[in-house]
């Protein structure tokens, strides 16, 4: 087993089971524990020359001039699916394989993205808001199903398919766009497969389940959203720069859509965002995978990969697997 030192900075990693963490220290390999720092933080730029495997999350920023500052790093292990902060072609420049833990949030995304739903068409911010203001509008509130419902999904992939199996809950026709066609779970879902235009056209819900690339950054914009119904709903659990925040805005400010629930946001933390000016539109701060289990199953599917790139293995979700030297 090969022995180098694992930087550790993602700060959701063992938030509440440290047993991936101490599996991970007694195979032998040295850990310094940085959890929320950056490369603001001397102690970690000091500790970033040394290591030889970064672990990291959402918040730390890949690319050549971090490489720079990390002549011995060999592995970058991303905790999550999301890998738009890492720069994959800097980091196969640099020698560095790059995996990640696809999968372990699939459940939590999905759940969150009906949570922000229900939350929406339901209008139970305001309901809340209300009561605690002593007021009781028991006959004025009136909110909207989606039981039957059409949604239409952005990226059918395994996140996608997820929120597809519990839509036919709600009995939702559901109708879906993705490059990469699964067509067998479509088939066995009876999910219609669309182009962007069809699908915005058609869905009373649509909600986004794709990585962000160069192709579908700004995707959901002015022109996208004069498109949908002016009784839609848009949710967003994937990343923010899909959607013009201020093409959205007006839309929302001027009824060209009914609503939306957003999770991601264009520049996080949001502070600045005219999103947080309008009643309706539910927020919520990045969280859609922030659950016990997917946390947990993110720092164990890590942690395996970290174990077996140490052994001299191609870890299972290496995504340049060309740059591995065994």
């Amino acid at each position: 087993m090969e022995k180098f030192t694992v930087l550790v900075e993602a700060q959701p990693f063992c938030a509440f089971d440290n047993a991936p963490l101490e599996k991970l220290k007694n195979t032998g390999l040295s850990i310094v524990d940085l959890r929320g720092s950056g490369i603001k933080d001397d102690h970690f730029i000091k500790a970033l020359k040394q290591a030889g495997a970064v672990l990291c999350g959402n918040d730390l920023q890949v690319n050549d001039e971090l490489f720079a500052m990390a002549p011995n790093v060999k592995a970058l292990a991303k905790l999550g699916v999301g890998l738009d902060t890492v720069d994959i072609d800097a980091a196969s420049r640099h020698g560095v394989i790059v995996f990640h833990t696809p999968g372990a949030n699939n459940q939590a995304v999905a759940d969150h993205t009906f949570a922000l739903l229900l939350c929406l068409a339901r209008k139970l911010l305001y309901c809340d808001r209300s009561l605690r203001e002593k007021r009781w509008e028991h006959t004025q509130i009136v909110a909207v199903e989606i039981w039957q419902k059409t949604m239409g999904i952005i990226g059918l992939g395994a996140i996608g398919r997820c929120v597809a199996l519990r839509a036919s809950g709600f009995q939702m026709k559901v109708v879906a766009h993705d490059p990469y066609w699964p067509e067998e779970f479509a088939q066995e879902q009876g999910i219609q497969q669309m182009s962007l235009e069809d699908l915005l056209t058609a869905a009373d819900i649509v909600t986004i389940h794709a990585p962000l690339t160069p192709e579908n950054k700004g995707l959901i914009n002015a022109g996208t959203l004069k498109l949908m119904k002016p009784s839609a709903l848009l949710i967003n659990a994937a990343r923010g720069e899909i959607v013009n925040e201020a093409d959205l805005y007006q839309a929302l400010k001027t009824g060209i859509i009914a609503g939306a629930g957003i999770d991601v946001f264009e520049n996080e933390p949001p502070t600045d965002s005219l999103l947080l000016e309008l009643d309706n539109v539910v927020l919520s701060p990045h969280t859609a995978a922030f659950t016990h289990e997917a946390l947990n199953n993110m720092s164990i599917g890590v942690v395996d990969q970290l174990i077996e790139f140490s052994q001299g293995k191609t870890p299972i979700h290496t995504v340049n697997p060309e740059v591995f030297k065994e």
